[in-house]
């Protein structure tokens, strides 16, 4: 009877150790080596993204015809007329780029006598974007000088040609996050004489031309 139960348990053991052979065989599939993570895609610096805003008072757009001219998508100069006192552009420029724009006025004609209240201002913010279009470093900003005064219509001519000269801003900028002075040819009236044919004397009035 001993001898009986010994064989017994002997089969039972020897089954369990072939249902835990099979097990382990079974379970093997998911001992395959992971196969390594696809490395992140480096990203690079490939162009500057430039949100051009304008500011003029609306005295200005009555007596002139105001365009902004900015450096666009293409890294080439293009042009918009303001129709209301605030202008605003978003672009992207392939580096090494240049960015800037520049506000031109030009007098529509004859301007009645009396007070004008004029002002004019621009601002160019900045950052670097990745091949994606997703932003890697964030810039700033740079403004044009804030020109704004009471003006007689004899002093007209004189402020135009100021906002012409000096309210422009225009950088370069390289793939390193440099940034330095840039040139920018703006052409349209640019250094032309805004008082043509208004019968307005484009030296104006002295002091505070009032």
């Amino acid at each position: 009877m001993i001898m009986k139960n010994l064989k017994i348990m002997t089969l039972l053991f020897g089954g369990l150790v072939v249902l835990g052979s099979l097990t382990a065989c079974g379970g093997s599939g998911s001992d395959e080596p992971t196969p390594p993570p696809t490395p992140p895609v480096e990203k690079s610096v490939t162009s500057i993204k430039a949100d051009y805003s304008a500011t003029v008072s609306q005295q200005l757009l009555d007596v002139a015809t105001v365009t902004v001219r900015y450096i666009g998508d293409n890294g080439q100069v293009a042009n918009e007329q303001m129709t209301s006192t605030t202008w605003t552009k978003s672009v992207n420029i392939p580096l090494p780029a240049k960015a800037g724009m520049n506000i031109q006025p030009t007098l529509k004609g004859a301007v009645a006598d009396g007070e004008y209240n004029l002002s004019a201002k621009g601002q160019m913010a900045y950052a670097w974007l990745d091949q994606d279009g997703a932003q890697i470093k964030t810039g700033g900003y740079e403004s044009t000088p804030a020109l704004e005064a009471v003006f007689y219509a004899d002093g007209l001519g004189q402020y135009l040609n100021a906002i012409t000269a000096n309210c422009y801003v225009a950088r370069s900028f390289a793939s390193d996050f440099g940034i330095t002075e840039a040139t920018v040819t703006w052409g349209g009236n640019a250094g032309d004489d805004n008082t043509q044919n208004t019968g307005i004397d484009n030296t104006g009035a002295t002091g505070d031309n009032r």
